[in-house]
């Protein structure tokens, strides 16, 4: 019988530890969302379809790189801090990269993807904007003919706190995304 109670506390333990990591991660972003600084990154093209990556609109921001005087000197897949600045127009720039968690001034966690010359290439965590299964595709519609090489009408709002990035705003035309594709719908179209 001991071994029983001892099995079923085992169960309980494991149980209740599977449910407080999501709903950690769960907290996580929503504490990011609410009190974490918010950053605008403009957005850049990107290719219009990948058959692999399901109900989402994918993004690609405009600065995604930052030049180094060692760029070599970094690996694919390191984890560094790209330090954030915000210009006159409230958008964001990453100023620089810093191996050690930067202090006093903001940030976001990111991986460097790869380096050429003085250029340290980011994988920023913030490249996907997830949408209902029917409103994607539109999304991702309007996101590609308003962020072209002639036509960048496009950005996101980015929430960060303590290095951890949330995607808050697809925005096209100064528009949130959702109230994009309504007005377009509508009959009301942004171009």
């Amino acid at each position: 019988m001991n071994w029983k109670n001892g099995m079923l506390c085992l169960f309980v333990v494991v149980s209740l530890v599977q449910i407080a990591v999501p709903l950690s991660m769960i907290a996580h972003r929503e504490r990011t969302l609410i009190e974490g600084e918010a950053f605008r990154f403009k957005t850049a093209p990107v290719d219009p379809y990948d058959a692999f990556r399901g109900r989402y609109v994918a993004l690609r921001i405009e600065q995604s790189s930052v030049m180094t005087t060692n760029a070599a000197a970094y690996r694919h897949g390191q984890t560094v801090y790209a330090l954030l600045e915000k210009d006159q127009n409230d958008f964001s720039r990453i100023t620089g990269v810093s191996v050690d968690r930067p202090h006093g001034r903001p940030y976001v966690t990111a991986e460097v993807g790869y380096s050429y010359g003085t250029n340290l290439n980011l994988n920023l965590p913030f490249d996907r904007y997830y949408m209902s299964e029917d409103k994607a595709p539109k999304a991702e519609s309007a996101y590609r003919r308003n962020s072209t090489r002639t036509n960048q009408n496009t950005f996101v709002t980015v929430r960060v706190m303590d290095g951890f990035a949330v995607l808050e705003e697809l925005y096209i035309g100064g528009m949130p995304i959702k109230e994009y594709i309504e007005k377009e719908q509508t009959g009301g179209k942004q171009r």
